[in-house]
């Protein structure tokens, strides 16, 4: 919705936002005509890019190229726009996370289980205080389909962005790095623990140890590359 992007033209920068639909475009306008911000829009493909190489300074990315087929093409389509000295900052989902390790691949999958009862659906709800429509749509899928849906791929895209997420991928720090070795220099940094998933003590948490644990375990793995 050009939520980000607002922030980069309020602070001076030469905008273009690219999307894959003419929805999440449109959207994207009409907050910048709105704050009265100037900016370019056009729907692209974050793996065939329609622009000359050596195109722009930054290229910033929040969670959209664990969504996409071929993240590795989209990548390398970064390096290409980028000129020279040009810097990418972009967030993937973090597979070491204690949200994945934890909270999608146990405690998420016990609670699908769950879902098959109206009673098990609000305890879920109690639990983790996720939207009772949010998870009536889960149980309407784990119902239909149980043994696709709780497939390691399937039940990793359902539980990342909602229902009906069609394509998720997480990534390790080792294969991030794989990911972005053209670039000469690259960094990386964890961030968010998802304290919902903690039972008991989650929402208890002081800041400074929720970051601390955060910097080791969080969900959003943001690299910072150099081209």
């Amino acid at each position: 919705m050009g939520t980000d992007g607002a922030q980069f033209a309020k602070a001076g920068a030469d905008y273009t936002g690219v999307d894959l639909t003419e929805a999440a475009i449109e959207l994207s306008r009409k907050r910048f005509e709105l704050f009265g911000l100037r900016g370019a829009f056009r729907v692209a493909d974050a793996e065939n890019l329609d622009f000359t190489d050596e195109s722009f300074d930054l290229v910033y990315s929040h969670g959209v190229l664990h969504h996409t087929p071929d993240t590795a093409r989209a990548v390398r389509e970064i390096h290409r726009v980028l000129k020279p000295g040009g810097r990418a900052i972009v967030m993937l989902y973090h597979r070491g996370s204690y949200n994945y390790r934890i909270g999608i691949r146990v405690l998420r999958r016990a609670g699908a289980r769950l879902l098959k009862s109206e009673s098990g659906l609000r305890i879920v709800h109690r639990l983790t205080a996720e939207p009772i429509d949010s998870l009536r749509e889960h149980a309407r899928l784990v119902k239909g389909n149980t043994n696709g849906y709780l497939a390691s791929d399937e039940f990793l895209s359902q539980s990342t962005d909602g229902a009906g997420n069609p394509l998720a991928r997480v990534y390790s720090r080792r294969e991030t790095r794989e990911l972005f070795r053209d670039f000469r220099e690259v960094d990386l940094r964890a961030y968010f623990l998802n304290k919902r998933f903690i039972p008991l003590i989650g929402s208890m948490l002081p800041r400074s140890v929720e970051s601390a644990l955060a910097s080791r375990w969080g969900w959003h793995l943001w690299i910072y590359a150099k081209k």
